[in-house]
């Protein structure tokens, strides 16, 4: 067997039968230039010097998201710190260290890089950390990429606890218009999420709000939970808000999408309502299938009655676009109908 099918493999647990080709065929042409080139460090280097946003968003795909910020930051300086050790390193920070042990080394994944910190439980986390035996016992080469090492990890992590900085809540809807009071309340995601939620209830569905959800190693928690029945089945929608002042970027839509893989009941549909995305993240996000609302402002108790409107009408495109073209074909004639109605008013 070849380091291809080597590293395929592995790759087959993760990845889906699409991702799982364009890898095949990356690994093929990096097996091909190892071939051709005389340094293979100068080829590693240079590829992950070129590559390393990708490379870096990929890697944090896989991360588990329900992993508290400090055990990050623990994880983190355990790496950084065993870097000072490496004895190869590249420019972007990926390195490599020999470690040796007082007890023959068995079983890979049992090999501690700190008190508390196993290979099994940098992988249980979603970290791809390598431990590579050699021919004695004793020894092992540890690989890690430098992702990992990259303060971006922890801006990662902490981007849901900055959505918590300031807000306020809606308390209500009536008649289909939102009859509100708010206070000024933490976190700020509330009035979002409140709109969100209101919204769907007024298109059938049963919400429910920051609620946990048992997931991969424990769980995650939701936005907006939605379910509703169809047809004698559960139709779960998934919804992610995020009610910032600033762009969400495509590291975020890579860390909701890892939320999503770890939950146990997968949502039929995914949504992102946001004030914007930028264009690598809209990109992202229309990949990883998620539908998205783009607000255009931040939601506020001055605009509540615009930004229900908005998220309202886009989830009814939503739901009317996946429905049965026999159902499309109702509601388009009842507007038509509606609207000659108006006309003779």
């Amino acid at each position: 067997m070849n380091v291809v099918d080597n590293v395929l493999g592995v790759l087959v647990k993760y990845l889906s039968p699409q991702d799982l080709v364009k890898a095949q065929k990356a690994l093929e042409i990096f097996q091909d230039l190892m071939r051709r080139e005389k340094s293979v460090s100068e080829v590693i280097e240079s590829m992950e010097d070129e590559k390393y946003e990708t490379f870096k968003s990929s890697l944090y795909r896989f991360l588990r998201r329900d992993v508290k910020l400090d055990e990050i930051r623990k994880i983190v300086q355990v790496l950084l710190d065993l870097r000072k050790r490496a004895n190869r390193k590249t420019k972007r920070g990926s390195y490599t260290v020999s470690l040796s042990f007082n007890a023959p080394v068995t079983e890979v994944e049992n090999i501690r890089i700190d008190a508390g910190i196993s290979i099994k439980h940098l992988r249980e986390l979603g970290f791809f950390v390598l431990a590579i035996p050699w021919g004695h016992p004793y020894y092992c080469d540890v690989i890690v990429p430098a992702p990992y090492v990259d303060t971006d990890i922890l801006t990662l992590f902490e981007e849901p606890e900055r959505a918590y900085a300031e807000g306020a809540r809606v308390e209500g809807i009536v008649g289909g218009a939102i009859v509100s009071r708010f206070e000024a309340l933490k976190p700020s995601r509330e009035i979002l999420e409140s709109i969100v939620a209101d919204v769907l209830k007024a298109l059938g569905f049963s919400v429910q709000t920051n609620l946990r959800l048992p997931a991969k190693g424990g769980e995650v928690e939701v936005d907006a939970w939605a379910t509703k029945s169809v047809g004698g089945a559960q139709f779960r929608v998934y919804v992610s808000c995020k009610n910032w002042d600033r762009d969400v970027d495509r590291q975020v839509v890579d860390h909701e999408f890892g939320r999503v893989l770890q939950l146990h009941q997968l949502p039929h549909l995914r949504i992102l309502v946001v004030r914007s995305l930028t264009e690598p993240a809209r990109k992202a996000a229309f990949d990883d299938g998620f539908f998205t609302i783009e607000l255009g402002e931040k939601a506020s108790a001055g605009n509540a009655q615009e930004i229900y409107g908005i998220v309202y009408n886009k989830l009814r495109e939503i739901f009317i676009g996946i429905a049965p073209d026999r159902v499309r074909s109702v509601v388009e004639r009842l507007r038509s109908a509606l609207k000659e109605l108006e006309g003779l008013m």
